[in-house]
């Protein structure tokens, strides 16, 4: 689900959209059957064209998704495809924590002052330990985030240690 989701976010980075409310909820599913299902992103609703500059400053107050923003949205109110990077790392929390609202046990104002000083979400129980890194990787400052096409490579890379791992004899005792 996450490499389908990174390669249509690897998509809109080239062409320099930033999305902007990148989460679980706005993911649209092609099929109940796994084998067949394609993960597409949706609701463009807050989606800006950034052709001209590299990120987009909000003007005014509005309602945003504030659970999936990173540090430099809350603050100072700038997206950028980096942004987007953050919100997907908790994209991906949610879909290791099987459908939890991020930070559940905090308002919206615990959470921007949480994450502004420094607070991440934890590992989940279905989280590989090597995927969180890659979280922790997203939730970093926005000068060290891995853009959309290293994230698309190591959850590649992670899907196939995870099969070959699946694959491999297991010693009997």
């Amino acid at each position: 689900m996450c490499e389908d989701v990174a390669r249509g976010c690897c998509y809109l980075e080239e062409l320099r959209f930033v999305h902007r409310d990148l989460a679980c909820r706005n993911c649209l599913l092609s099929s109940r059957n796994r084998e067949d299902r394609i993960i597409k992103i949706g609701d463009f609703g807050l989606a800006k064209d950034i052709y001209k500059d590299d990120y987009y400053r909000t003007k005014g107050e509005g309602l945003f998704p504030v659970r999936w923003m990173a540090p430099e949205s809350l603050v100072i109110g700038i997206f950028t495809s980096l942004s987007d990077v953050w919100s997907f790392g908790v994209l991906m929390w949610e879909t290791t924590s099987l459908g939890e609202q991020p930070y559940s046990a905090k308002t919206n104002e615990e959470v921007l002052n949480y994450v502004r000083a420094g607070g991440r979400l934890p590992m989940t129980l279905n989280c590989p330990s090597m995927l969180y890194q890659l979280m922790l990787c997203c939730w970093s400052t926005a000068n060290t985030r891995p853009n959309f096409k290293l994230c698309l490579k190591n959850i590649i890379a992670l899907r196939k240690n995870i099969e070959d791992a699946l694959l491999s004899p297991v010693d009997t005792f």
